[in-house]
């Protein structure tokens, strides 16, 4: 029943609700995107990919975004499940978005989350 509401605009309305300026919000919506990543296997990919998207923005582009921790702490559940060994996608995400995030202006509000993923 879920696939049929669930489909790739909504994970991005979804991942765009994330940049809200109220915590509470962005704690629920780590909860809504977890789940959905954890049951809808063909959105997977897909999350991922836009999850890299927002941080790639962030980075090079916009340098705000209020959901960065959130969206760690996310990928630093999907990261413990990764398969050994690592697919060329993974060790490219690491590169491109993991290691560049260290060098924004407010590293230290999501330090912590960015070094559990690296580690």
């Amino acid at each position: 029943m879920a696939k049929r509401y669930i489909d790739q605009k909504f994970v991005l309305q979804l991942l765009e609700l994330f940049d809200s300026e109220d915590p509470r919000e962005r704690e629920y919506l780590k909860t809504i995107l977890h789940r959905v990543y954890g049951k809808l296997l063909g959105l997977r990919a897909y999350i991922r990919k836009q999850i890299n998207n927002i941080f790639l923005r962030f980075i090079y582009e916009t340098e705000h975004f209020n959901g960065v921790a959130e969206l760690l702490e996310i990928l630093g559940s999907i990261i413990n499940g990764f398969a050994l060994p690592l697919k060329a996608e993974h060790k490219q995400f690491l590169v491109r978005v993991l290691i560049p995030l260290h060098t924004a202006k407010s590293l230290s509000i999501f330090h912590a989350q960015l070094a559990y993923c690296v580690v």
